[in-house]
């Protein structure tokens, strides 16, 4: 089956639904601040930091024919590794102390989102995944540079918004992938609607994580440590990178 048409008429709502957020209207308005910026980065590090990890995690339910696209998932799961350094060096060029970042709790809406595609390939139909990578592959793509010209206008200069300058361009390629892989996964009518519905539940999510960034902003609510983070790493010198493994 040609399911691609119907996954972009899925993506286009799905996009719709997320830019009625709050964060996005805050944005198109001209009222998002610097210091809400620097929230929604850091929560962006959380959840970049586990995608690689996710996509690979994917393929474990490949079978038969689906096999064919290991090699692409993986590959593309590899060129994933290290946006969550770009998100941190963005606060760091910003002014802001990365270091104790990495070892913190993510919010709770970010937690969410990261914990839904675990959800989806682990008790629904893993083919599912699809909708959640495609939203996040497709959205910088197409909103992007918008998006970067209202954080400029905000005063965010180009040097601090090196993760979106990265997936506005990159995502091109991927989205190149993203054909394909809904060419060899996506083959049934059930394929399709488990792709259409994690879609939306990405989109409503990752709306809830950059809304829960902004509210945090403005609360200052602590959630405390990740104790399976805490020892874990340490931040190079100067806390421009990102953390890095220890044994």
């Amino acid at each position: 089956m040609n399911a691609l048409p119907a996954i972009q008429q899925q993506f286009e709502s799905a996009l719709t639904e997320f830019s009625k957020c709050r964060t996005i209207q805050l944005l198109r308005g001209g009222d998002i601040t610097v210091d809400d910026y620097k929230w929604v980065m850091r929560q962006i590090f959380h959840h970049a930091r586990e995608n690689p990890q996710i996509q690979a995690l994917a393929t474990v339910y490949f079978r038969g024919e689906q096999r064919e696209a290991v090699r692409g998932f993986l590959t593309h799961a590899v060129s994933e590794i290290g946006h969550d350094k770009l998100a941190l060096n963005d606060l760091a060029r910003l002014g802001e102390d990365v270091s104790s970042i990495p070892t913190e709790n993510a919010l709770p809406a970010t937690t969410a989102l990261i914990g839904f595609p675990f959800y989806q390939i682990y008790n629904l139909n893993p083919v599912g995944y699809l909708g959640y990578l495609y939203f996040l592959e497709f959205t910088p793509t197409s909103v992007g540079g918008a998006y970067m010209a209202a954080l400029t206008a905000k005063g965010v200069p180009a040097e601090a918004m090196t993760f979106l300058k990265d997936h506005v361009t990159i995502d091109v390629g991927h989205n190149k992938l993203m054909e394909g892989y809904v060419e060899k996964l996506v083959n049934t009518e059930a394929d399709l609607e488990a792709v259409g519905y994690a879609m939306q539940v990405t989109a409503r999510l990752y709306a809830n994580m950059l809304d829960g960034a902004i509210e945090q902003a403005r609360s200052g609510v602590d959630f405390g440590r990740n104790l399976e983070e805490t020892h874990r790493f340490v931040v190079p010198q100067g806390g421009r990178g990102a953390s890095e493994a220890v044994a």
